[in-house]
């Protein structure tokens, strides 16, 4: 490996797609031996709350860049989709370790993040952004899955890199519905094929 940061990328690639892996497991998938995965990192837990910390600290300086306190809204929003790689990656990682939340100083960072995230929503739907009949903690978490659903989509082959702002960004403030359609029809159901 390069550097600290494409072995953290491929640790965390790992763990988001394998959660649970044992080292050796994590160190055969990124491609390095079990001694340069416990050189670098020590133990799993120790793995785990130094790549969640390098990912939160990611969020929070894409959180500053795109200006999510002051910054014009949908000006924040677009900046924030402009590295929607680098939330996915912190996304798929988070949601899917559950050792993270065993972690209390890495559970309030999270918790920190989040409602962070939340008044920027609150603030957009003040300032007509945003749909205002939605709570904002929804929003949040909305964006949140679509992070982690474009994450697997490129993991998985099937959206570029290049195409991940955009869909998110057609996704989130366009909907999925044509339209006009906001409801399903009365007594509507879905059944699976």
């Amino acid at each position: 490996m390069a550097d600290q940061t494409q072995l953290f990328d491929a640790v965390a690639r790992v763990l988001a797609r394998q959660p649970g892996s044992s080292m050796q497991e994590i160190a055969s998938a990124a491609g390095i031996s079990r001694t340069t995965l416990h050189r670098a990192f020590g133990d799993r837990e120790t793995l785990v709350e130094r790549l969640s910390e390098h990912v939160l600290a990611d969020c929070e300086r894409l959180f500053d860049a795109a200006g999510i306190d002051h910054a014009p809204v949908l000006e924040a929003f677009e900046r924030l989709l402009d590295s929607t790689l680098a939330f996915a990656k912190a996304y798929a990682l988070l949601f899917a370790e559950p050792y993270v939340y065993r972690v209390p100083r890495l559970v309030a960072e999270i918790e920190t993040q989040d409602a962070r995230l939340e008044r920027f929503f609150a603030r957009g739907q003040v300032e007509g952004a945003f749909r205002p009949d939605l709570p904002p903690r929804w929003l949040a978490y909305s964006v949140g899955a679509q992070l982690e659903a474009i994450w697997w989509a490129i993991d998985d082959g099937h959206v570029g890199p290049r195409e991940a702002p955009r869909l998110v960004r057609a996704t989130v403030l366009g909907g999925i519905a044509t339209r006009g359609t906001t409801e399903a029809p009365a007594g509507a159901t879905y059944t699976r094929p």
